[in-house]
């Protein structure tokens, strides 16, 4: 089997499953060792966390970048195409080169097939060997990798971080990481690595030392946020700009104020991790910081999907709240920068996530109106699935609730009944499948 097509080569990568399950990293180093060990020598910065990884991942591309780096990033799930997950020197990989590698590994399944135990490799496992030959060729300064789920038992694993960031810890994931906060960190603390160093955010207290003991058995040096790094005289120039200033017990820096243009406290917190993890990472360079162009790149950090606006008259933000971490902090951010604003959602969610508790937490928001929706994907919500959950009778505000089934149409009618509205704010969120597929309708109908 050849692929000469992108979507036939993108198609075979995100279908490839195997039953047989994988107890450790033998499966992975095995496939590795057949495609040349391309992992080995990699410069990496590993990225784990509930909420925050890609956020941060943006925050230190640009940052890195600043300084003259050739940034490698490696991130998930991707929002309008495939090829968003690898990015070398802020350029996506190209069709040719993810058609070739596809090819290889092709040809990499079919020897898992005969001569492994575990079988052929599935989808992220394939997409984690891609990143790894693309970077051997390519030969980044530095590679931001975002674990899959968890971080332990992650494919990604196989690399050896010399800074690991756990950006938050929640219950996600709860049917492979645990039903406790403390075994979702202990798997997220699998990726610090033995004489290391360690970045995390803002983290419950009893979280955290599971972090802080998995670190010290390791001589892993922790920086730990509130506590050997921080952000002080926070400052909101506008419902879309947040001014601080950063501390460090780390190094000295210079005290002038930065500046984010992605909206929330909790990317304050993401823009401080990233300081922290680039200060840490120049030190291990033995560089020197140019501070003003670091300024400068934080300042124009974007990342799609989290809070993105992508259209003004009216205000159209996306944000991929899929989980309630996640939809918690986005709570936050309506509250405190978007109560002037006439705000209306629409939500489309996952089974299998926790919509008993997801649901009801939306229709607490400061919103007019919450509209439900399902999209294109197997596991998406439906209207009698959304019903369910309104039955219970906990739930006091259930008048705010409306399906849609068409959210297409409804989403043209609201910009063309709105347009003329300085006040109006619609909020598309939820699952990042469908977050993704929203705003390539937006895109494709130029509505963006």
């Amino acid at each position: 089997m050849t692929f000469t097509n992108v979507d036939e080569a993108t198609h075979w990568l995100l279908n490839q499953i195997n039953p047989i399950p994988r107890p450790d990293m033998t499966k992975i180093y095995q496939a590795l060792e057949y495609v040349g060990n391309p992992h080995k020598g990699l410069p990496i910065i590993h990225i784990t966390g509930t909420n925050g990884k890609g956020s941060t991942v943006a925050y230190l591309r640009d940052l890195l970048s600043s300084q003259g780096y050739k940034v490698g990033s490696f991130t998930s799930p991707h929002i309008e195409r495939f090829n968003e997950r690898i990015t070398f020197d802020g350029q996506q990989i190209s069709d040719e080169a993810l058609i070739r590698l596809t090819n290889q590994l092709v040809e990499l399944n079919d020897y898992m097939e005969a001569y492994s135990p575990y079988g052929r490799l599935i989808y992220f496992e394939l997409f984690t060997i891609m990143m790894c030959l693309y970077f051997q060729e390519k030969k980044p300064d530095v590679c931001l990798i975002e674990a899959g789920i968890g971080g332990m038992s992650d494919c990604t694993n196989v690399l050896d971080g010399e800074i690991a960031v756990v950006t938050s810890i929640g219950m996600d994931h709860a049917d492979m990481l645990g039903d406790t906060l403390e075994s979702v960190a202990l798997e997220k603390a699998g990726i610090i690595k033995p004489q290391k160093e360690v970045v995390t955010g803002l983290i419950q207290k009893s979280p955290l030392s599971i972090i802080d003991k998995w670190a010290n058995a390791r001589t892993a040096v922790h920086h730990s946020y509130d506590q050997t790094f921080g952000v002080k005289n926070i400052n909101k120039l506008s419902p879309f700009k947040t001014q601080f200033q950063f501390w460090t017990d780390s190094q000295a820096i210079p005290q002038e104020a930065f500046e984010i243009n992605m909206v929330g406290d909790h990317q304050v917190r993401n823009a401080a991790v990233s300081l922290q993890v680039f200060i840490s990472w120049m030190a291990h360079q033995k560089q020197t910081i140019d501070w003003p162009k670091a300024r400068e790149a934080l300042q124009k950090t974007k990342w799609i999907g989290r809070l993105e606006k992508i259209f003004e008259n009216p205000y159209i933000f996306l944000d991929g709240a899929h989980n309630m971490e996640g939809l918690t902090a986005l709570k936050s951010v309506v509250d405190e920068n978007f109560s002037a604003f006439e705000i209306t959602i629409i939500y489309g969610g996952l089974k299998k996530k926790n919509q008993a508790e997801q649901v009801p937490l939306l229709l607490n928001f400061h919103a007019e109106k919450v509209y439900l929706t399902s999209f294109h994907h197997f596991e998406a919500m439906k209207e009698k699935d959304f019903a369910e959950v309104l039955q219970a009778k906990s739930i006091i505000n259930r008048h705010k609730a409306h399906y849609v089934d068409d959210w297409k149409s409804w989403m043209n009618d609201y910009q063309l009944n709105n347009q003329n509205n300085k006040q109006a704010l619609l909020l598309i969120t939820g699952s990042l499948y469908f977050v993704s597929e929203a705003r390539a309708y937006l895109l494709a109908h130029q509505m963006i």
